[in-house]
Protein backbone atom coordinates (compact mmCIF):
# COMPACT_ATOMS: atom_id res chain seq x y z
CA UNK A 1 0.00 0.00 0.00
CA UNK A 2 1.02 3.82 0.08
CA UNK A 3 2.50 5.14 2.76
CA UNK A 4 -0.43 7.29 3.44
CA UNK A 5 -2.70 4.32 3.29
CA UNK A 6 -0.48 2.67 5.97
CA UNK A 7 -0.93 6.03 8.13
CA UNK A 8 -4.58 5.65 8.17
CA UNK A 9 -4.30 1.84 8.59
CA UNK A 10 -1.71 2.10 11.85
CA UNK A 11 -3.81 5.15 12.96
CA UNK A 12 -7.37 3.83 12.29
CA UNK A 13 -6.03 -0.01 13.21
CA UNK A 14 -8.63 -0.77 10.32
CA UNK A 15 -8.29 -2.20 7.11
CA UNK A 16 -10.52 -1.04 3.79
CA UNK A 17 -12.43 -3.92 1.82
CA UNK A 18 -13.70 -3.12 -1.59
CA UNK A 19 -16.67 -4.10 -4.19
CA UNK A 20 -15.69 -5.18 -7.10
CA UNK A 21 -16.11 -1.61 -8.82
CA UNK A 22 -12.62 -0.37 -6.94
CA UNK A 23 -10.39 -2.90 -8.55
CA UNK A 24 -7.92 -2.37 -11.33
CA UNK A 25 -8.95 -5.49 -13.25
CA UNK A 26 -12.50 -4.91 -15.07
CA UNK A 27 -13.04 -8.78 -15.56
CA UNK A 28 -12.14 -9.42 -12.14
CA UNK A 29 -15.29 -10.97 -10.36
CA UNK A 30 -17.59 -11.66 -13.08
CA UNK A 31 -20.73 -9.74 -13.27
CA UNK A 32 -23.14 -12.57 -14.21
CA UNK A 33 -22.36 -16.21 -13.50
CA UNK A 34 -22.67 -17.36 -16.96
CA UNK A 35 -23.32 -15.11 -19.82
CA UNK A 36 -22.36 -17.23 -22.68
CA UNK A 37 -25.20 -19.90 -21.69
CA UNK A 38 -26.63 -21.32 -25.17
CA UNK A 39 -28.80 -24.51 -25.60
CA UNK A 40 -25.35 -26.57 -26.51
CA UNK A 41 -24.05 -25.43 -23.12
CA UNK A 42 -27.12 -26.54 -21.32
CA UNK A 43 -27.03 -30.29 -23.06
CA UNK A 44 -23.58 -30.29 -21.74
CA UNK A 45 -24.21 -29.48 -18.45
CA UNK A 46 -27.33 -31.95 -18.70
CA UNK A 47 -24.99 -34.59 -19.15
CA UNK A 48 -22.15 -33.86 -16.76
CA UNK A 49 -24.99 -33.87 -14.39
CA UNK A 50 -25.89 -37.31 -15.19
CA UNK A 51 -22.24 -38.10 -15.15
CA UNK A 52 -21.95 -36.91 -11.98
CA UNK A 53 -25.07 -39.19 -10.26
CA UNK A 54 -23.77 -41.78 -12.11
CA UNK A 55 -19.89 -41.81 -10.70
CA UNK A 56 -20.94 -43.00 -7.46
CA UNK A 57 -23.59 -45.43 -5.85
CA UNK A 58 -23.68 -42.99 -2.27
CA UNK A 59 -24.07 -39.64 -4.40
CA UNK A 60 -27.73 -40.73 -3.57
CA UNK A 61 -27.23 -39.84 0.21
CA UNK A 62 -24.80 -37.35 -0.19
CA UNK A 63 -25.42 -34.27 2.53
CA UNK A 64 -26.45 -30.71 0.86
CA UNK A 65 -27.84 -32.35 -2.40
CA UNK A 66 -30.83 -31.56 -3.63
CA UNK A 67 -34.14 -34.17 -3.99
CA UNK A 68 -33.98 -34.39 -7.92
CA UNK A 69 -29.78 -35.34 -7.75
CA UNK A 70 -30.62 -37.55 -5.41
CA UNK A 71 -32.95 -39.25 -7.20
CA UNK A 72 -30.90 -39.32 -9.89
CA UNK A 73 -28.07 -40.71 -8.06
CA UNK A 74 -30.39 -43.58 -6.69
CA UNK A 75 -31.89 -44.96 -10.04
CA UNK A 76 -28.09 -45.05 -11.26
CA UNK A 77 -27.08 -46.93 -8.26
CA UNK A 78 -30.15 -49.25 -9.57
CA UNK A 79 -29.26 -49.49 -13.06
CA UNK A 80 -26.51 -52.51 -12.64
CA UNK A 81 -25.79 -53.83 -15.86
CA UNK A 82 -27.77 -52.02 -17.86
CA UNK A 83 -26.46 -48.78 -16.07
CA UNK A 84 -24.48 -47.62 -19.52
CA UNK A 85 -27.61 -47.64 -21.78
CA UNK A 86 -29.78 -46.02 -18.74
CA UNK A 87 -27.11 -43.37 -18.75
CA UNK A 88 -27.63 -43.16 -22.60
CA UNK A 89 -31.17 -43.02 -22.56
CA UNK A 90 -31.34 -40.14 -20.23
CA UNK A 91 -28.94 -37.89 -21.80
CA UNK A 92 -31.11 -38.46 -25.33
CA UNK A 93 -33.99 -35.94 -23.85
CA UNK A 94 -32.88 -32.34 -23.51
CA UNK A 95 -33.75 -31.03 -19.69
CA UNK A 96 -34.20 -27.14 -19.73
CA UNK A 97 -32.65 -25.78 -17.19
CA UNK A 98 -32.43 -21.99 -18.21
CA UNK A 99 -35.42 -20.92 -15.29
CA UNK A 100 -33.13 -22.31 -12.53
CA UNK A 101 -29.67 -20.67 -14.27
CA UNK A 102 -31.50 -17.47 -15.06
CA UNK A 103 -32.78 -17.52 -11.26
CA UNK A 104 -29.01 -18.31 -9.95
CA UNK A 105 -27.70 -16.19 -11.90
CA UNK A 106 -30.53 -13.32 -10.77
CA UNK A 107 -28.94 -14.34 -7.36
CA UNK A 108 -25.27 -13.73 -7.80
CA UNK A 109 -25.95 -10.06 -9.05
CA UNK A 110 -27.83 -9.64 -6.07
CA UNK A 111 -25.02 -11.26 -3.94
CA UNK A 112 -22.33 -9.14 -5.79
CA UNK A 113 -24.29 -6.09 -5.22
CA UNK A 114 -22.94 -6.06 -1.77
CA UNK A 115 -19.46 -7.76 -1.97
CA UNK A 116 -16.74 -6.60 0.22
CA UNK A 117 -13.83 -8.15 -0.65
CA UNK A 118 -10.18 -7.70 0.94
CA UNK A 119 -7.37 -8.66 -1.67
CA UNK A 120 -3.89 -9.72 0.09
CA UNK A 121 -0.53 -11.23 -0.61
CA UNK A 122 1.74 -14.00 0.86
CA UNK A 123 4.87 -12.49 -0.79
CA UNK A 124 6.31 -9.48 1.38
CA UNK A 125 9.39 -9.53 -1.32
CA UNK A 126 6.95 -9.57 -4.72
CA UNK A 127 8.52 -6.87 -7.12
CA UNK A 128 5.65 -6.23 -9.09
CA UNK A 129 3.31 -5.78 -5.95
CA UNK A 130 5.84 -2.96 -4.73
CA UNK A 131 5.95 -1.84 -7.79
CA UNK A 132 2.18 -1.60 -8.93
CA UNK A 133 0.64 -0.79 -5.58
CA UNK A 134 3.23 0.76 -3.25
CA UNK A 135 4.22 3.47 -5.12
CA UNK A 136 6.85 2.20 -6.92
CA UNK A 137 8.86 1.38 -3.79
CA UNK A 138 7.95 4.38 -1.96
CA UNK A 139 5.46 2.53 0.16
CA UNK A 140 5.04 -0.06 2.56
CA UNK A 141 3.96 -4.33 3.22
CA UNK A 142 2.03 -4.66 6.12
CA UNK A 143 2.37 -8.13 7.53
CA UNK A 144 -0.86 -9.40 9.11
CA UNK A 145 0.02 -12.64 11.84
CA UNK A 146 -2.21 -15.95 11.41
CA UNK A 147 -2.59 -16.84 15.22
CA UNK A 148 -4.48 -19.97 16.00
CA UNK A 149 -5.59 -18.05 19.36
CA UNK A 150 -7.18 -15.02 17.32
CA UNK A 151 -10.88 -15.15 15.77
CA UNK A 152 -8.91 -12.99 12.71
CA UNK A 153 -10.51 -13.51 9.34
CA UNK A 154 -7.06 -13.77 7.95
CA UNK A 155 -7.29 -17.38 8.98
CA UNK A 156 -10.00 -18.38 6.12
CA UNK A 157 -8.46 -16.37 3.52
CA UNK A 158 -8.46 -18.44 0.22
CA UNK A 159 -5.74 -18.40 -3.04
CA UNK A 160 -7.21 -16.53 -5.86
CA UNK A 161 -7.81 -19.13 -8.91
CA UNK A 162 -6.23 -18.00 -12.06
CA UNK A 163 -8.57 -18.82 -15.04
CA UNK A 164 -8.16 -18.40 -19.15
CA UNK A 165 -10.42 -15.42 -20.00
CA UNK A 166 -12.32 -18.11 -22.27
CA UNK A 167 -13.39 -20.02 -18.77
CA UNK A 168 -13.62 -16.90 -16.43
CA UNK A 169 -17.72 -17.80 -16.49
CA UNK A 170 -18.49 -20.64 -14.84
CA UNK A 171 -17.73 -24.70 -16.42
CA UNK A 172 -20.25 -26.82 -17.04
CA UNK A 173 -18.74 -28.36 -14.61
CA UNK A 174 -18.96 -26.22 -11.95
CA UNK A 175 -22.66 -25.97 -13.22
CA UNK A 176 -23.19 -29.23 -12.67
CA UNK A 177 -21.69 -29.47 -9.24
CA UNK A 178 -24.06 -26.36 -8.37
CA UNK A 179 -26.99 -27.88 -9.59
CA UNK A 180 -27.14 -30.48 -8.00
CA UNK A 181 -27.26 -29.00 -4.89
CA UNK A 182 -30.14 -27.18 -2.39
CA UNK A 183 -30.71 -23.76 -3.70
CA UNK A 184 -28.53 -22.12 -0.30
CA UNK A 185 -25.38 -24.40 -0.77
CA UNK A 186 -25.36 -23.57 -4.59
CA UNK A 187 -25.56 -19.62 -3.72
CA UNK A 188 -22.57 -20.42 -1.59
CA UNK A 189 -21.03 -22.20 -4.27
CA UNK A 190 -21.14 -19.85 -7.14
CA UNK A 191 -20.19 -16.81 -4.18
CA UNK A 192 -17.17 -19.03 -3.85
CA UNK A 193 -16.17 -19.87 -7.10
CA UNK A 194 -17.29 -16.58 -8.47
CA UNK A 195 -15.46 -14.24 -6.04
CA UNK A 196 -12.04 -15.91 -5.95
CA UNK A 197 -11.77 -16.71 -9.48
CA UNK A 198 -9.63 -14.51 -12.01
CA UNK A 199 -8.77 -14.24 -15.80
CA UNK A 200 -4.87 -14.61 -16.16
CA UNK A 201 -4.93 -11.61 -18.91
CA UNK A 202 -1.26 -12.14 -20.50
CA UNK A 203 -1.14 -8.65 -20.68
CA UNK A 204 -1.29 -7.76 -17.27
CA UNK A 205 0.16 -11.07 -15.64
CA UNK A 206 -2.42 -11.23 -12.57
CA UNK A 207 -0.96 -14.75 -11.89
CA UNK A 208 2.28 -12.90 -10.93
CA UNK A 209 0.55 -11.11 -7.78
CA UNK A 210 -0.01 -14.57 -6.06
CA UNK A 211 -3.58 -12.89 -4.63
CA UNK A 212 -5.31 -14.28 -1.89
CA UNK A 213 -8.29 -12.81 -0.78
CA UNK A 214 -11.42 -12.74 2.06
CA UNK A 215 -14.85 -12.38 0.32
CA UNK A 216 -17.35 -10.36 2.35
CA UNK A 217 -20.32 -7.91 2.31
CA UNK A 218 -21.06 -4.52 3.28
CA UNK A 219 -23.08 -3.64 6.55
CA UNK A 220 -26.70 -2.73 7.01
CA UNK A 221 -26.13 0.85 7.40
CA UNK A 222 -22.78 0.84 4.61
CA UNK A 223 -23.88 2.97 1.01
CA UNK A 224 -20.74 3.40 -1.02
CA UNK A 225 -18.28 0.72 -2.36
CA UNK A 226 -15.72 0.48 0.69
CA UNK A 227 -16.15 -0.59 4.15
CA UNK A 228 -13.14 -0.30 6.92
CA UNK A 229 -13.16 -2.75 9.17
CA UNK A 230 -11.65 -2.99 12.70
CA UNK A 231 -8.25 -4.98 12.95
CA UNK A 232 -6.82 -6.71 16.09
CA UNK A 233 -3.34 -4.94 16.84
CA UNK A 234 -2.05 -8.04 17.66
CA UNK A 235 -2.41 -9.49 14.37
CA UNK A 236 0.00 -6.67 13.14
CA UNK A 237 3.37 -8.37 13.01
CA UNK A 238 5.78 -6.64 10.77
CA UNK A 239 5.96 -3.71 8.62
CA UNK A 240 8.28 -3.08 5.79
CA UNK A 241 9.34 0.03 4.35
CA UNK A 242 10.23 0.82 0.58
CA UNK A 243 13.84 1.22 -0.23
CA UNK A 244 13.19 4.49 -2.16
CA UNK A 245 10.44 5.79 0.86
CA UNK A 246 12.40 9.25 2.13
CA UNK A 247 13.32 9.49 5.79
CA UNK A 248 11.03 11.99 6.93
CA UNK A 249 7.97 9.57 6.08
CA UNK A 250 10.04 6.73 7.40
CA UNK A 251 10.24 8.64 10.92
CA UNK A 252 6.36 9.38 11.09
CA UNK A 253 5.39 6.43 10.28
CA UNK A 254 8.08 4.58 13.25
CA UNK A 255 6.50 6.80 15.61
CA UNK A 256 2.81 5.20 15.16
CA UNK A 257 4.30 1.44 16.00
CA UNK A 258 4.37 1.95 20.14
CA UNK A 259 1.95 1.40 22.66
CA UNK A 260 -0.42 -0.85 21.18
CA UNK A 261 1.37 -1.44 18.37
CA UNK A 262 5.28 -2.09 20.20
CA UNK A 263 5.11 -5.48 19.04
CA UNK A 264 5.48 -4.57 15.74
CA UNK A 265 9.06 -5.47 13.88
CA UNK A 266 10.08 -3.03 11.69
CA UNK A 267 12.30 -3.76 8.54
CA UNK A 268 13.76 -1.59 5.33
CA UNK A 269 13.92 -3.04 2.02
CA UNK A 270 16.97 -3.11 -0.09
CA UNK A 271 17.36 -4.07 -3.77
CA UNK A 272 20.01 -6.59 -4.78
CA UNK A 273 19.97 -7.00 -8.46
CA UNK A 274 17.34 -5.90 -10.91
CA UNK A 275 14.01 -7.50 -9.05
CA UNK A 276 15.53 -9.07 -6.10
CA UNK A 277 14.22 -7.67 -2.74
CA UNK A 278 15.72 -8.12 1.15
CA UNK A 279 15.11 -6.79 4.21
CA UNK A 280 16.89 -4.34 6.79
CA UNK A 281 15.38 -5.19 10.38
CA UNK A 282 15.31 -1.88 11.93
CA UNK A 283 13.08 -2.23 15.27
Amino acid sequence: MTASTAEKVLKNRTLRWSHPCEFDDTLDVARVCDEKMDNNKQKQIQDAIIDLASNSTVNHNKKNTNKLFKCLSFLMSLSGSDKTSAISELKKEPVDNSNIIADLNERWKEIRNDLRILCLGIEKDNYRLWNEYAEKHKGVVIELACRDDSDSPWLIAKPVEYVNEKDLFLTVEDWAEILSLETNEATKCIFEKCSLRKAKDNEHKWSEQNEWRIPSFCRHHETGSVSDYGVNPNDFSAVYFGHKMDFETQDNLLSLLDGELGHVSVFRCELKGSQKISFKKLK
